[in-house]
């Protein structure tokens, strides 16, 4: 994506924080978006007969209340 983008093929919607780099060097740059903010669904999918980690546990709890919080 960030060759394409790089080579001014497209644009993109994506979190600011995977083109940071980019956007700091003067790679990329961010435009102006007088729309109301994109909304998307979020789904976390595991299967419940495989073992989850306890730092897999914790990511879907903090992303679950995280998420949680902005309905």
């Amino acid at each position: 994506m960030h060759g394409c983008l790089k080579k001014g093929i497209g644009v993109t919607v994506c979190p600011e924080v995977s083109v940071r780099d980019e956007l700091s060097d003067g790679s990329l740059v961010k435009l102006k978006w007088d729309e109301p903010d994109a909304e998307t669904s979020v789904l976390m999918i595991w299967h419940a007969e495989k073992w989850c980690s306890p730092l897999l546990k914790q990511f879907m709890a903090m992303s679950k209340d995280i998420i949680g919080n902005q309905l």
